[in-house]
């Protein structure tokens, strides 16, 4: 038979012409450096904690509004004498202004702790004359790497600086079926890797419903095109994504807590005033505290500068009030100061335009880049072709019944699509072990509709009734207690029931009596004082327990700092009970009748199915040899790192946490370990894993905070050293574990190690594409092991779409459609004994049918559709014995259907959705509040049926 998609188009490129950027220079006056360093180390000395480096991330973006010319910051330029600062193409700006902007920068990283006369003194010393260019340029090769004093590779941003320039030479772009939507994009000025492109001015885009508009909104496509590498490939290649920008056009009645992002459009060079083509700004709007309260208000640096060029930015609050500032209109010369709010996840409120582009919207895309190629003479070529590998789809676990759409009668359990919400899968899977059975499940109440719908819905998932009498009695603290016992012929499980109380109130962070001298530090006490609460509040676990919350939404606590959800998070856990949160549930009517909508059932069986989740509980078998070609005799082990940068714990210092997980695919066990209590106690099961996580030791690892690079490289290079030697070890160790526990039989297991990217490779460096070894194993594990154990190991590298770092895939020949399977990427690789994979996952179930943009729709014409776009996952086969690698890659592709929680593919393959829901026990107290909703955010990802 057939495939119906034979062929991808990778969004991959490369420059086949060698081209030259002259850049000028401009260095930090020595005696400007020494200050910046002092005024770092001074606040360091203060607060003890933070940086003691130049905060140069914070200068960045101030510096590309003021003049966006520039192709690269050198950040050692602010730590190491003769290191040039910015490299700039084209034109030189007039330097005048830059001694002020500087100044006021550094006023506003450092007065707010040090004081605005101990600073002042500092910067009245400094000689604004010495800020000067270089006298002549430095030529910088694009093909070539870099051969400079300073080691400095320009090509990351020169690269698709390039690109992008090529492409605006002609800046109009045509989406559509018909080609009949013309987009002129302009450039955005941002210190991001890769270049960006934005259509302006927006385009206003109809809400359709049930093929009646019920309303407009306002977006932008925005085009990225970013440098990136593959393995076994000695030449970076450019990639090209699309998204859109969905702009706010009504008036709020405040920024949100944390502020805002603005873009401001202008065709004049902020740094001297001087005329330029057109361009916006990405710029933040922040929310400072003051004794009259929180105040929105520009960076204090650019706001200066625009002062005196006699150009103001709008006010923060009037433009909140009037997000849509002097937006031009199509086919206008762009002229003046022009200003949007992009919506984001701290807006309150959903937007009512959904994120993400169509397939015939990249398709557009791709043959513009294409056409532009073969017409204009570009010095690119495409890289290869995706040839798909995947044979025909057979289904893992026994397929149901459909039911008819429509349909009034009430589905059989036993045909929903998630595996784990059918009573024939889940109640053998929960009880299969008795050993490691659930005990107890502990629901905590608000709502008697959401108690009686989680008990019901427990009895009905696990084939359980209730036996013998409720048992009621009064705690100690006045509240009324039920206890039943559920059982069935051939096991048995205790249900016990409470109010919640007021463990889910808010928290007072505003009141003063509280010790803090802020809301976080406030908030932090009274989580500690809550956590103890709750803990005394809980009735004693016996066996594996597990408790069902229900807690408000987001959007009941403000401000943010007074959401409890992360104290019962840590509370009910530290009490013995993993536990998983609910909001209540909504009710409708008909015909004078009460009753639970669809969606608040699904989040019922939702909130059921995971508890069991994170009991650990898998049905088996997970491998088929029939539809595999995979012995069973095989661990599936994932490795991967929990981080928290700076920017999202309290204490401003970045945490890292290494987890190792295990699943026995015949049995259907899983393990989990951590470096502190591997040497200690081996592997633990899963459910006692997520209660060590809120113990482990968090210690701070500056290099592993992504966000930044203000550590110093003797600091770096040390402490990244010593982490990379532990995590290699701790991996080597846990895998020559798993070589010598059988699974089911005296039989020498197989083990499988997956591993992802961008998520581990800072740690475990062999996965950065130069290291990648192929068709071996790195010597960091092989040097540890027997020939016997390396011939039973076989290691596979995936890769996210994160940060931009697989390409777009768009199916040939057939613009629109969305391909599935998986696909070899040939012409790729520098070696024929090498070879990248895209597996292309299907659609999810609320992305079929009428919900989806069809194949001959854009964005454009309509945002209350849902994209419907899978994004790749890429698959590297680093070591393979005794497997073909096409077939190992068609196994990894299959184990993105085997995660029995959700009824469709996932990102990553099993185990990983099992470390990935770790994060939810890697907190503290201390930890800011989540942006997102947990909750609501799975009610907006998955559908289980």
């Amino acid at each position: 038979m057939p495939f119906k998609i034979q062929t991808l188009l990778p969004g991959a490129w490369e420059l086949i012409k060698d081209q030259q950027y002259e850049l000028f220079s401009l260095h930090v006056p020595t005696a400007w450096q020494q200050v910046a360093k002092s005024l770092a180390q001074k606040r360091v000395n203060l607060l003890g904690r933070g940086y003691p480096s130049v905060p140069v991330s914070s200068l960045d973006p101030i510096i590309a509004a003021s003049f966006p010319r520039i192709i690269q910051t050198v950040r050692n330029g602010w730590q190491r004498p003769g290191v040039p600062w910015i490299l700039l193409a084209t034109e030189r700006a007039e330097l005048s202004n830059l001694p002020d902007l500087i100044k006021d920068w550094l006023r506003e990283e450092f007065s707010y702790c040090l004081g605005d006369d101990e600073v002042e003194s500092i910067l009245d010393k400094l000689d604004d004359s010495a800020w000067e260019w270089d006298d002549k340029s430095t030529v910088y090769p694009l093909q070539l790497p870099p051969n400079n004093p300073h080691n400095i590779d320009i090509r990351w941003q020169a690269i698709p600086d390039y690109m992008a320039g090529e492409f605006i030479k002609n800046p109009q772009v045509s989406f559509g079926w018909d080609n009949d939507r013309k987009l002129t994009f302009y450039q955005v000025v941002t210190f991001k890797q890769g270049a960006e492109l934005i259509s302006w001015p927006p385009n206003e885009v109809p809400l359709i419903k049930n093929k009646k508009q019920v309303g407009t909104v306002k977006i932008s496509f925005v085009i990225r095109f970013q440098l990136q590498t593959v393995p076994w490939r000695s030449q970076p290649m450019i990639y090209h994504q699309l998204s859109i920008r969905r702009w706010l056009t009504e008036s709020m009645e405040g920024l949100p807590y944390r502020g805002a992002t603005a873009f401001i459009g202008d065709n004049r060079r902020w740094l001297d005033g001087k005329k330029q083509p057109f361009r916006l700004i990405n710029m933040p709007i922040k929310q400072i505290t003051t004794q009259e309260g929180r105040k929105a208000r520009w960076p204090r640096a650019i706001s200066e500068l625009l002062k005196i060029n006699d150009s103001p930015l709008p006010d923060p609050d009037s433009l909140a009030s009037e997000p849509v500032y002097n937006w031009s209109v199509f086919g206008a010369a762009q002229t003046g100061i022009q200003a949007a709010i992009a919506y984001d996840s701290r807006h309150l409120g959903e937007f009512p335009c959904f994120p993400g582009v169509s397939p015939l919207d990249l398709a557009s895309l791709d043959s513009a880049i294409q056409n532009k190629i073969e017409q204009e003479n570009f010095p690119f070529r495409r890289i290869g072709e995706g040839i798909r590998k995947s044979g025909k789809y057979i289904p893992f676990w026994e397929p149901v019944n459909s039911q008819r759409k429509g349909s009034l009668e009430p589905k059989n359990p036993d045909d929903l699509s998630t595996p784990m919400l059918r009573p024939k899968i889940a109640a053998p899977a929960t009880f299969r072990h008795p050993e490691s059975s659930p005990h107890t499940i502990l629901i905590l109440w608000e709502t008697q509709k959401c108690r009686d719908a989680l008990i019901a819905e427990i009895c009905k998932l696990l084939s359980i009734s209730p036996q013998g009498e409720t048992i009621t009695y009064e705690t100690l603290t006045g509240l009324t207690r039920e206890e039943t016992i559920y059982q069935n012929q051939d096991v048995c499980l205790r249900i016990i029931t409470q109010h919640v109380s007021d463990i889910t109130a808010r928290l007072d962070v505003d009141n003063p009596e509280v010790e803090g001298n802020n809301r976080q530090q406030k908030r932090t006490n009274l989580i500690d004082k809550r956590i103890h609460q709750i803990t005394s509040y809980l009735p004693s676990p016996e066996g594996l327990s597990g408790a069902l919350v229900e807690i408000k939404p987001k959007k009941y606590f403000f401000p943010p700092e007074s959401d409890p959800k992360l104290a019962v998070r840590i509370g009910v856990m530290q009490a013995g009970y993993v536990n998983q949160h609910i909001h209540a549930l909504k009710t409708s009517e008909t015909n004078g009748k009460e009753y639970i909508p669809k969606k608040s059932q699904n989040r019922v069986q939702r909130a059921v199915s995971d508890l069991l989740r994170q009991f650990g509980i898998l049905p088996t078998p997970l491998i088929d040899f029939e539809k595999d070609g995979i012995d069973p005799n095989m661990w599936l082990t994932c490795f991967y790192v929990l981080r928290r940068t700076r920017k999202t714990t309290a204490n401003n210092q970045a945490s890292t946490v290494a987890l190792m997980v295990r699943v026995n695919p015949i049995k259907g066990t899983v393990q989990v370990t951590t470096p502190t209590f591997f040497a200690t106690q081996g592997w633990v099961s899963y459910s006692a894993g997520l209660g060590y996580l809120l113990s482990e030791k968090w210690e701070p690892n500056t290099y592993a905070d992504e966000t930044t690079g203000d550590t110093s490289d003797a600091q770096q290079s040390s402490d990244t050293q010593n982490e990379q030697k532990f995590l290699n070890k701790f991996v080597t160790d846990c895998l020559r574990d798993c070589l010598s526990t059988s699974i089911e039989e005296e039989k020498p297991p197989h083990v499988l190690f997956m591993a992802e990217a961008i998520n581990v490779r800072t740690m475990l460096t062999w996965l950065q594409n130069p290291q990648l070894p192929a068709n071996n194993l790195p010597d960091q594990l092989k040097r540890h092991m027997t020939e016997s154990e390396i011939n039973r190991l076989s290691v596979v590298r995936l890769r996210v779409p994160g940060n931009g770092e697989v390409p777009v895939a768009i199916a040939k020949g057939s613009p629109g459609s969305r391909p599935n399977g998986l696909f070899c990427w040939q012409g790729v690789c520098n070696y024929e004994t090498t070879a990248l994979y895209f597996s292309m996952r299907k659609p999810l179930n609320t992305e079929q049918g009428t919900n989806i943009l069809q194949k001959k729709q854009s964005r454009l014409d309509n945002g209350s559709l849902q994209a419907g776009n899978p994004k790749p996952l890429e698959i590297a086969v680093i070591h393979h014995p005794g497997f073909e690698r096409d077939k190992l890659a068609c196994f990894i592709h299959n184990l993105r259907y085997r995660w029995p929680y959700f009824a469709n593919e996932v990102s990553l393959p099993l185990p990983f959705p099992l470390a990935i829901s770790a994060k939810q026990y890697a907190v503290s107290a201390k930890d800011r509040v989540e942006s997102v909703d947990l909750e609501e955010e799975e009610d907006s990802e998955e559908s289980v049926d």
